[in-house]
């Protein structure tokens, strides 16, 4: 059923604290920093929440209905960077502006230019002469395997890494002739390279790399012989809260989201999702942190209606992130990708009291030391291993580093500034001021004061001497190799997203060589050294480079390993790794735990 929604056709919307109360609404607190400012369309904002009040009853609005996050940008003003974040950009409308793929960097997406996958030398070979054809007719864009066309209807990311491409099937015995649910296509651009990568190919071709599906298909056919169902896998962590997840009488599964009662007309971040003839909350919110927003929204901006994760207690708090920065199985049956309890039919929710293990199972996928991870929004099982999470002084949380309501002038959000005892620092990653805004004073920084980290430039002497007698590197944090930088050896890149490795560590530790010899059995792991600089970017040793990338138990990733032990340790020349304390020595006491990465650059199956 299609229900009342109110869509705002300004670029940005600006609503006066006063302009929200109306119809048994209270006015908003000033001192909850709301920002005031000259109304624009007040009467749209107060019928979006009529529409709210005609949509559910009181009660559901008391008790906590997801609204979206323009009804809280509309009062915090502060926050409406929130929209350009890549947070917001998990699903979109395709369109020329969302897609990106241009494998020939000729500034035309590679739709619109019809590529042919069969005519062109790509990852998709050994699928010729049923390789995917790209193509775009009026407002649609389509895929084609085979015989079988089908529309595009959700592009997946393209802001950072990657973009990959979901679609419905064209199929016999549904009302519409399509799939009632939407699929990941095999399709995945990468943006580092320009390049493709074929994503689950065994989703879309047999062992003879011959189509699956072909005209005539039904949606039963399809639903039992594609793994890559969105609503079944995905969407719990792409959208604005889950109402519930159903399987229908084809075996596809739909889920049912929130509607937006309120959402900018040319916003490509709002699709209806489930059918209904309604826009949904499609993408991460405000909600997906703070919790479902009626009460708060309708009690005019009563703080005690919605959930502060800095309110939350420490392991709570982490949780607000680690809901999608994870790799879970759904309870109890692992029916799907994300946090989910089946049997309550129920997501978790921050600031309920819920245990976040009753709503899922980890099945991330880790290097063999069982803890650092090879796949990619896994952060917050990296961060749970690391004495960031255990530390007994001062506990650092997510946002301790990272900006989640706006993007920055750092990558990933990294925060801008950090106050500490009255003394401001200036944060970036690039010349360690992120890490000495805490680690100053401390260990061997001790002799580093947060002033001197506040004036960088003027202390950068005496500051880099120090740094590099810890590293025993020069220190150059700021060029390209990133010489004595915090984060080339104690956030190594290990992990994939799009590419072998382009996803930091979350662990906070050094990876040491010795785990690289002890797991050969296993495939090997990188260590820092080696990831960071040593195994592609230097030849301190005279034997060149690794010829196979990624691949860490040939002959020339152990002899870089034993080079490497004889300065690291245990007993190194510069470090000795027997504290019995240290992560570095918790992952050479672990147990083996299976991790897998993928070594084929052209198949990409790290979801």
């Amino acid at each position: 059923m299609r229900r009342a929604t109110t869509v705002m056709a300004v670029t940005v919307l600006v609503i006066a604290v006063a302009g929200i109360a109306g119809a048994g609404t209270p006015p908003l607190r000033a001192s909850h920093g709301i920002t005031r400012a000259t109304p624009v369309n007040p009467a749209r904002f107060n019928q979006g929440i009529q529409n709210l009040r005609s949509m559910y009853s009181a009660q559901q609005l008391e008790e906590g209905t997801y609204v979206g996050s323009e009804f809280c940008i509309a009062c915090h003003q502060d926050k409406a960077g929130f929209r350009d974040t890549l947070h917001r950009k998990k699903i979109r409308t395709p369109g020329p502006a969302v897609m990106v793929n241009d494998y020939n960097q000729n500034g035309i997406n590679d739709f619109d230019e019809g590529l042919d996958f069969n005519q062109i030398s790509s990852a998709f070979d050994k699928y010729k002469p049923n390789a995917p054809i790209l193509s775009h007719e009026g407002s649609t864009y389509y895929i084609t395997i085979g015989d079988l066309k089908m529309p595009v209807v959700i592009a997946q990311g393209g802001a950072g890494w990657k973009q990959r491409y979901v679609v419905r099937v064209p199929v016999t015995g549904t009302p519409d002739g399509m799939t009632a649910g939407q699929y990941l296509s095999p399709i995945q651009y990468n943006l580092a390279t320009h390049g493709y990568v074929v994503y689950h190919g065994d989703h879309w071709f047999d062992e003879s790399n011959e189509p699956k599906f072909h005209a005539g298909v039904s949606a039963a056919e399809v639903a039992a012989g594609s793994g890559g169902d969105y609503s079944k896998n995905c969407i719990g962590c792409h959208s604005t809260g889950v109402k519930k997840i159903t399987q229908d009488a084809n075996g596809e599964w739909r889920a049912d989201l929130w509607p937006a009662g309120l959402y900018q007309a040319d916003d490509p971040t709002y699709l209806d999702f489930d059918g209904d003839g309604n826009k949904d909350l499609t993408n991460v919110g405000c909600e997906s942190c703070h919790g479902p927003g009626s009460a708060h929204v309708l009690g005019g901006g009563d703080p005690s209606k919605i959930v502060n994760p800095e309110d939350l207690d420490e392991d709570t708090a982490d949780e607000v992130c680690g809901q999608c920065h994870l790799r879970p199985k759904s309870v109890p049956n692992g029916e799907h990708g994300f946090p989910y309890n089946e049997t309550n039919d129920t997501q978790w929710i921050p600031g309920r009291g819920q245990d976040l293990s009753e709503f899922g199972t980890d099945s991330a996928g880790y290097w063999p030391d069982g803890i650092h991870s090879t796949q990619h929004h896994q952060q917050w099982l990296d961060w749970t291993h690391s004495k960031h999470a255990t530390n007994p002084f001062e506990k650092v949380h997510c946002w301790t580093c990272h900006e989640p309501h706006e993007n920055t002038t750092n990558d990933h959000q990294i925060i801008e500034s950090i106050e500490d005892d009255g003394v401001t620092i200036a944060t970036s990653t690039d010349n360690n001021t992120l890490c000495l805004a805490c680690h100053a004073t401390h260990g061997p920084f001790k002799d580093i004061t947060k002033e001197m980290v506040a004036d960088y430039d003027t202390n950068i002497g005496v500051i880099g001497a120090t740094i590099a007698a810890h590293s025993h590197h020069p220190y150059a944090p700021d060029r390209i190799m990133g010489l004595s930088r915090c984060t080339q050896c104690h956030m190594s890149k290990v992990s994939k997203s799009a590419i072998k490795y382009d996803i930091h560590s979350h662990v906070f530790d050094v990876i040491p060589p010795e785990l690289t010899l002890d797991y050969q059995a296993q495939g090997g792991m990188p260590s820092s050294c080696a990831a960071s600089c040593h195994s592609l970017k230097v030849n301190v040793w005279g034997f060149g480079i690794n010829p196979e990338w990624g691949v860490w138990n040939n002959d020339f990733e152990t002899m870089n390993a034993n080079e490497l032990m004889e300065y690291f340790g245990p007993g190194g020349k510069w470090w000795d790794t027997e504290d019995t304390q240290s992560v570095t020595a918790q992952s050479l006491q672990r147990v083996a735990a299976p991790g897998e990465i993928t070594v084929n650059v052209n198949e990409d199956d790290s979801d």
